[in-house]
Parts: structure tokens; sequence; C-alpha cells
């Protein structure tokens, strides 16, 4: 179903620490989208970069004419980095992403569509960016788990008004700051009688270089279950490998 009357402003939230071997790939997939671009702003937040990510965000925005900002957030979390991008948004819709991932050219009108639908927070499902069998076969798992037990996770938009309310991300979690804040709005939703959704014509296709850190694909199962685990019972890690 497409709106005619398109006047809702969608932020793109992209958290982004030492991300210049990908940060423009996935910018070329929102310059990419097939939703007004008057009506999409981009918000890079560089988080303790070492790198040349600021540099990446400069040369891509100089040919192209989507609204764009570049903020800085100095401490190491990805929590951190996305309630700083939400503080600068000026969207009624906050789309959060990942930078080492690439969204499908019609996303953003998926989720505007849903977002009039009446649907004030949903998820996106996630494939890998990658043709290896083990990498698909993981992410369908991941994403057959999702469905079944309604959890909500990973990269999703939310109505800003409503993340606003929710206090954002935990800035203090190190993993799974996700997972713990879209459960958190699914219960607000439930509350006042709203409901929420999974995004699945409009993929995000993302980096598998977190599950390919070890040999003999041990990385899958490690990540599945620091993900789990991590989420649930609200395990930290000392170091922010999984943002890393």
């Amino acid at each position: 179903m497409i709106y005619m009357a398109m006047n809702k402003k969608v932020s793109i939230i992209i958290p982004a620490y030492n991300e210049e071997n990908y940060l423009h790939r996935t910018l070329e997939s929102v310059a990419s989208q097939t939703f007004n671009h008057e009506l999409i702003e981009v918000i890079v937040v560089d988080n303790a970069s070492t790198d040349s990510t600021a540099s990446v965000f400069h040369t891509f925005f100089k040919n192209c004419s989507i609204q764009n900002m570049l903020i800085e957030e100095p401490v190491l979390s990805s929590g951190r980095a996305k309630n700083a991008g939400a503080s600068k948004a000026r969207g009624e819709v906050l789309l959060f992403i990942d930078a080492d991932s690439r969204i499908d050219p019609r996303l953003v009108q998926e989720v505007y569509n849903w977002y009039m639908r009446g649907y004030l927070m949903g998820i996106i499902r996630i494939k890998p960016d990658s043709i290896d069998p083990m990498a698909n076969l993981y992410f369908d798992v991941i994403h057959f788990g999702k469905k079944l037990i309604h959890i909500a996770a990973n990269m999703g938009f939310c109505q800003r008004k409503l993340f606003v309310e929710l206090a954002g991300f935990n800035p203090d979690l190190q993993h799974a700051e996700d997972l713990e804040f879209f459960t958190r709005a699914k219960k607000m939703l439930k509350e006042i009688g709203k409901q929420w959704c999974i995004i699945e014509d409009a993929p995000i296709s993302t980096s598998t270089r977190r599950m390919d850190r070890l040999p003999f694909k041990l990385g899958y199962p490690l990540t599945l279950f620091e993900w789990a685990f991590g989420g649930f019972l609200g395990l930290q890690r000392k170091k922010y490998e999984a943002y890393r």
C-alpha cells in the first residue's frame, strides 16, 4: 500500500565505530531508497573512531543531497551512540541501522507504510551479506526464532515520542542493548493497545565479520549464545567485542 500524502520525516540513525571500510556502502544503500529523499534524514554517530570514518561520511555527502548530520559520541557504547543520534533527530520515525549493513531500497518506504498503519515500533529481517551456506542458515534460524517466540531485537524502527518516553537505549549495556530496548517497547505498546511488526519484504543485509572472527565457524554458535544469554540474563562483557 502506497501513501501519497507523505509528510512524516524518517531519521536514519547509524552508530559507527571504526567503520571506514563499510560506511560508504551503507550510505549508498540509503541513497538508493525509493522513498522521498526530502523526507529522509541521515545521522551518523562517530563513536570514538580512530580511523577515517568521519572522512568517509564527508566525502559521500559531497555528492548526495539527502539531509545529513555527523555527530560525535566520545564514550564507546552502541547504546550511547544511538541515543546521541536520536537526540538530534528531527524525524517522527527513528530507524536504527548498523554501519556495516546495506538496506533494501524499499525499506524506508516499508517502515513508513507500517508506521502509517499504526505500528509504532518494528524490527527488520536481517540477512547475511554473504553467500556462505552457514551464514544463511544462521540468520534463517535467528529469524525463525524471533517469529516463533516473538523476540524483538537487532535493527528496527520506533516512533520518536515512544523512544523518548522509554528513555532510549540503556547506555550501560555492552551487549544486546537493542533486545533490551525493544522488549521494553513491546511491553509499553501492549499496555496502550498497540502492535509491533516484523518487516520481511525489505530486509537488511549485514556483514558477517563478527561471526567469522573465529576458525571453523565457531563464531556463529558463540554469537548466538552471547546474544541470547547476554540479552535475557543481562550479562555484560568487559570489552565491546560485539560492537567492534
